[in-house]
């Protein structure tokens, strides 16, 4: 992933790529011009588009560019005219208000994003196709069998009560679910993912408390 900022205020500009730099690479530009030079050397995943920029329009530069780029745009201004709104939001995926938290602005980038494939132990799960393979080898899961798994894998290393599992993948609210029904399907994961299931790696137990996803290499 690669995010490109395009921001004349040096103190957010400096601030919003400081706090994405960790996750992924970040180009922070000032102006048109270095946002026209950064989309004509690489492709970005994310473009944080201001439109009042030192040396013209944001959305006059969005409309020359937006059938070049793939990236998901999302136009982060103080304009909040009806007017505007709604012409950046004809072009961009997104039209945000300053100011925002870092916070929210992160959720709003995941909703445009496809979430991340996810690999622990040689087990890849890849949440847009709804797939699990291990060692290149397509793995089948039921619906409730993949759904447990992709609760365990986005709490890697966490200590899940069964509980929480049952409330996660059974909704145990609205359905009747028998005592051994989670023992059953970690049962059946273990038998399909664990080079040996009766020593489980991948999917460890917690006595008294629950199971967790082993993220250690």
């Amino acid at each position: 992933m690669a995010y490109l900022i395009i921001e004349d205020e040096p103190v957010l500009r400096q601030t919003l790529a400081a706090y994405f730099q960790p996750q992924t690479a970040v180009t922070a530009v000032p102006d048109l011009a270095g946002a026209t030079a950064a989309v004509q050397s690489r492709d970005y995943t994310v473009i944080l588009l201001d439109l009042t920029l030192p040396d013209g329009d944001g959305l006059a530069w969005l409309q020359t560019w937006r059938p070049l780029l793939s990236a998901k745009i999302v136009v982060l201004t103080a304009n909040d005219s009806e007017r505007t709104t709604l012409a950046g939001l004809a072009l961009a995926d997104d039209y945000i208000v300053k100011p925002v938290s870092l916070r929210v602005l992160q959720a709003r980038l995941a909703k445009l994003l496809p979430p991340a494939v996810l690999t622990f132990r040689g087990v890849r799960l890849d949440p847009a196709a709804r797939t699990v393979t291990r060692a290149g080898q397509r793995i089948s899961l039921s619906a409730n069998e993949y759904r447990l798994l992709a609760y365990l894998f986005t709490h890697p290393n966490a200590i899940l009560t069964r509980d929480q599992l049952l409330a996660a993948v059974w909704d145990i609210q609205d359905t009747f679910v028998e005592d051994n029904t989670l023992t059953v399907a970690i049962k059946r994961l273990r038998q399909k993912l664990e080079a040996d299931p009766a020593r489980p790696q991948l999917i460890k137990t917690v006595r008294g408390m629950g199971y967790f996803l082993n993220a250690e290499k």
